[in-house]
């Protein structure tokens, strides 16, 4: 505590010194105590936000294969437009990828849906978006941009840190 007539700030019982000393151990006390609860609310919001997802939580990956010489037009119709529009329809993604080998044109994404039946709900209306419809179209005035379409819905295991 202040002392009248004296420098220091304040005291530490146990420690001699003067008040630089006792700033920097109060400085060190409040950052781990910072850092502590901080650590705390990250993991109680990481397990409600996994037990929010609830049992029928499910993840859906998707295998593009471009049509030869278009993945690029594919990819920026992604970057452009499509992602977007899968927020629009709650529809969150999680992940794009192209394989470091690719020959067989492929782009991967997984996307994230409360259940399987929501995810059949959001992509009927994703497809009936006008714009959607109209970014599909204006992408696709040389042709489609795909040959095929992969669809897979999957559960997350106990133990994956995806839930």
């Amino acid at each position: 505590m202040a002392q009248k007539g004296s420098a220091k700030i304040f005291s530490i019982p146990g420690h001699s010194g003067g008040s630089f000393r006792a700033i920097l151990y109060g400085m060190k006390t409040h950052i781990l105590s910072f850092l502590l609860g901080a650590a705390l609310v990250f993991g109680l919001t990481s397990v409600t936000e996994s037990r929010a997802a609830g049992p029928n939580h499910v993840y859906e990956l998707r295998v593009y294969h471009a049509t030869p010489g278009k993945l690029d037009a594919l990819k920026a119709r992604f970057a452009d437009h499509t992602d977007t529009l899968f927020a629009r329809h709650n529809m969150k993604s999680v992940g794009y990828w192209i394989p470091e080998e690719n020959p067989d044109n492929l782009l991967i994404y997984i996307l994230e849906h409360p259940s399987r039946a929501e995810g059949d709900k959001n992509w009927a209306a994703f497809q009936k978006d006008p714009d959607w419809v109209k970014a599909r179209t204006d992408s696709e005035v040389g042709g489609s941009l795909t040959t095929k379409v992969e669809r897979t819905f999957m559960d997350p295991l106990e133990f994956s840190k995806l839930k």
